[in-house]
């Protein structure tokens, strides 16, 4: 459905307006399901579950808080508050780097190994169809063109 239509704008759009909600609206769309069928049942935010993610990929000693902020999708999260919600929980572990006392080492648990892995094999599973809504040839170029939308913003 056209995002005027969807929206139930009348009026003309100015320039790029018309882009910038059809992402924000496919955005929201895409994050509602995924937080109904995967998050919420395990218990977890989008955002926490980012966090494990990162720490899953990462060194056995884990991430600085400074360097999870670097590779976090959602650029304003508040990353130590997620991990003290994650360290809540028993997801991650906190300790005092050893080369910056300032700052602190954060790791993945086992326990937070486990249920990340719960989590993305729900959300692999939520995300085949949209991944089969394209051809190979559509999803590069759509997210080549992403790629460049996001590049004249930074």
């Amino acid at each position: 459905m056209d995002v005027r239509e969807e929206l139930k704008i009348s009026k003309a759009l100015g320039p790029g307006h018309e882009l910038a909600l059809s992402i924000l609206l496919t955005r929201e769309y895409v994050s509602h399901i995924q937080e109904r069928e995967v998050f919420e049942p395990e218990g977890v935010s989008s955002q926490q579950y980012n966090i494990l993610r990162i720490l899953r990929g990462g060194p056995a000693e884990g991430y600085m808080i400074k360097e999870l902020r670097t590779r976090v999708i959602y650029r304003f999260a508040d990353v130590p508050r997620l991990v003290n919600r994650l360290q809540a929980q028993k997801l991650v572990q906190r300790t005092v780097c050893p080369h910056d006392k300032r700052g602190s080492m954060v790791r993945v648990t086992e326990k937070g190994l486990a249920l990340e892995a719960r989590v993305r094999e729900r959300l692999d599973t939520l995300m085949e169809p949209m991944d089969r809504a394209l051809n190979a040839e559509e999803r590069t170029q759509l997210l080549s063109l992403l790629e460049r939308l996001r590049d004249d913003y930074r």
